[in-house]
């Protein structure tokens, strides 16, 4: 739950710093309300990529209320990237790749053995 809270902090944080450095001579017909980045303190942190970003549902009142998106932070990539419409939606197509061995966007599951015979799971990015 610590760790939850320590994104959650963080996304604020960043979510702050875009509203604060956006110049008012950008994009005049952007829409706040509908800028992710801008409103980062409605999305809820759930995971970390491995690319030093975050896994966050979405909260905001409005269509992609449910949404979940990987925000690269590390990256810059503030946009966000939709991985699916809820989070039903994204376990579904999750275990669909792990049972089929398709990927889920441009990740491929892969299982290896430890030396225990413990099986673990890890996601492969093939372009």
């Amino acid at each position: 739950m610590a760790d939850i809270a320590t994104m959650y902090e963080v996304l604020v944080e960043v979510g702050e710093d875009f509203v604060h450095t956006e110049s008012p001579d950008d994009d005049e017909d952007s829409d706040d309300d509908e800028d992710l980045a801008a409103r980062l303190h409605l999305c809820v942190p759930f995971a970390l990529p491995d690319d030093g970003g975050f896994a966050l549902v979405d909260h905001r009142p409005g269509p992609t209320y449910g949404h979940v998106y990987e925000l690269g932070i590390g990256s810059g990539d503030l946009d966000g990237t939709l991985w699916a419409t809820s989070l039903t939606a994204l376990f579904r197509a999750l275990s669909d790749a792990v049972e089929t061995g398709t990927p889920f966007l441009h990740y491929w599951p892969t299982t290896t053995k430890d030396e225990s015979g413990r099986a673990h799971l890890a996601w492969q990015i093939q372009p």
